[in-house]
């Protein structure tokens, strides 16, 4: 029975999750779809803290009498090995900013006084922090955005020379895209949670459409503040055509993903897509959503743990029984 509940907790959370992906099919605006995004990548906790908050009850064999040895030893592996895919995937989360870090600071120099001066304008009209833009002497395309508290967008000397002034400034603009929506924050936490929830499906899933459509995104921003969806288009054709057959750190990460067929975003950019519901009903739409997500997920996993360890005698009432 133990070893049931375990299971079938995490079974809620990945019925639950698919269920919540589903819906974002009719949802639209990109913030509030990266909220539900996010909260199918948190909700895993539930059951991760429904584990550790039983171990005590498995630890004590309060109800494990009449129980066979496997269902006792599973009942205490699986939150265990939970806790440990989610320790890892935080010790994993730390090393990755660490090194994203000691990569900009040793490799970044400061960039020439009138591409900061581009940036500071744009990132006035985007409504975010000035950035700091650094160059890379780099033969490849790179552009990335960092940082946790002031944001850095890394360059690479390939952008700048192969890209006319126009490119160069719906590039920018992108990239300043992911400092106004906190995508360096947030694309950080949802890949922890991935790792550490990395035996669902549903977090895979949620976390490939959250990076897919951040740079959709993005690229509705740099469009928006430019006016100028020609050059952006056209600055991803050319970061494709020369990173396409090159090494991974040279593939523009922030804005060039691998495995997304850069013809469809292109296409997008040309079409001018009429823009979605407004970002305040969206949200309020998301958060009825997300808010009776989490309510029934929350009740599904009460009526659960009541269900399956009532008939062993050892369910809430009855432990409250007998501490009373």
């Amino acid at each position: 029975m133990h070893a049931l509940l375990a299971l079938s907790s995490l079974l809620f959370v990945v019925v639950g999750g698919a269920l919540l992906l589903r819906v974002l099919g009719r949802l639209g605006g990109w913030p509030p779809r990266r909220d539900l995004q996010f909260l199918v990548l948190v909700a895993p906790i539930v059951s991760l803290g429904l584990g550790l908050g039983g171990l005590h009850h498995f630890a004590g064999r309060v109800c494990f009498l009449g129980a066979p040895p496997w269902d006792y030893t599973l009942g205490m592996a699986l939150p265990l090995g939970m806790a440990a895919f989610a320790l890892g995937g935080l010790v994993l989360s730390m090393a990755r900013i660490g090194l994203m870090g000691r990569v900009v600071a040793r490799r970044g120099t400061p960039a020439p006084a009138d591409l900061q001066a581009l940036a500071d304008g744009l990132a006035q009209r985007l409504g975010t922090a000035a950035p700091r833009v650094l160059l890379c002497a780099y033969n490849r395309p790179l552009a990335l955005t960092c940082g946790l508290l002031r944001p850095t967008l890394l360059l690479s000397t390939w952008m700048t020379e192969q890209l006319d002034r126009r490119e160069l400034e719906s590039v920018l603009a992108h990239e300043l895209g992911h400092a106004a929506r906190r995508d360096y924050l947030v694309i950080w936490l949802a890949t922890l949670l991935r790792d550490a929830f990395c035996y669902l499906p549903t977090s895979w899933a949620a976390y490939r459409q959250l990076q897919r459509e951040k740079e959709l995104a993005c690229d509705d921003l740099a469009v928006g503040v430019t006016n100028r969806p020609l050059a952006l288009a056209s600055a991803l054709a050319k970061v494709w055509q020369q990173a396409v057959g090159g090494p991974t750190f040279g593939r523009a990460p922030s804005l060039v993903n691998r495995g997304e067929v850069i013809e469809g975003r292109i296409e997008r950019l040309l079409a001018r897509p009429a823009p979605g519901p407004t970002a305040p009903q969206s949200r309020a739409v998301a958060f009825g959503i997300g808010a009776s997500a989490l309510l029934g997920l929350l009740t599904l996993e009460a009526a659960n743990v009541a269900l399956l360890l009532a008939p062993m005698g050892c369910g809430p009432a009855s432990i409250l029984g007998k501490a009373l």
